[in-house]
């Protein structure tokens, strides 16, 4: 059962082609959304989701916590999954994808906000909760997986371009093995058993597996012999 979830799961990543009609309208005057509200919802529900779980959180209970209402957070989220999302697994911003030319230092720091996502408390109980989602439903995220994935897809793709990746090297199954890792982390142990020697471990496997023949070099030393 655990393993058919977690290929629901996976499915969200297949990409999906939409067309998009824009139709120009006037802006409606209004008050501006308040950032600082926004931040306090997202608070809210990390830490409800710590303290309590994903099932035992409502979106009144988030509310009241962040001073609000039920209604400002549907003005902002459509459903307590997506804020939930939003909360845990924040896509948008620096820390998702890593471009420093440096392969062996972006893919620790990709594993490493990997673990920091999923393996806390917050985002064990989110895991819970949206494995449990219907498969319409996990197909409402494709969308924001796609981007995630593209994003690291083309850095790795430039990896591939200059030489450091083996050019039969699937980028797709690569950001699959980085998250999968952390994954199976989270479910089974969350933070515990999770550190330097870990991730490193897990950066030089992938590295062993994806350098071209004769390179030698190791996960937190990017230099070739």
């Amino acid at each position: 059962m655990r393993r058919n979830r977690f290929r629901r799961l996976a499915s969200v990543m297949v990409t999906n082609e939409m067309s998009i009609v824009t139709v120009h309208k006037e802006p409606k005057a209004g008050r501006p959304r308040d950032n600082r509200l926004d931040a306090a919802i997202l608070q809210a529900t990390v830490e409800l989701l710590e303290e309590h779980g994903y099932f035992d959180v409502s979106l009144a209970a988030i509310a009241e916590l962040a001073g609000t209402t039920t209604p400002a957070i549907y003005r902002r989220w459509s459903s307590k999954a997506d804020l939930v999302v939003q909360a845990v697994f924040r896509i948008e911003g620096d820390d998702v994808v890593a471009d420093t030319n440096d392969l062996a230092a972006d893919i620790t720091t990709m594993v490493w906000w990997s673990v920091d996502k999923l393996c806390r408390p917050a985002g064990r109980a989110a895991l819970v909760g949206l494995l449990g989602e219907s498969h319409e439903e996990l197909k409402g995220r494709r969308a924001d997986v796609t981007r995630v994935m593209a994003r690291a897809g083309e850095r790795l793709e430039r990896a591939k371009a200059a030489g450091e990746i083996r050019p039969d090297v699937d980028t797709a199954v690569l950001i699959a093995m980085m998250s999968g890792a952390v994954l199976q982390m989270a479910v089974t142990n969350g933070r515990r058993g999770v550190d330097d020697a870990w991730v490193a471990s897990v950066v030089s496997v992938l590295l062993d597996g994806i350098r071209p023949p004769g390179r030698t070099e190791r996960a937190n030393n990017w230099v070739v012999q």
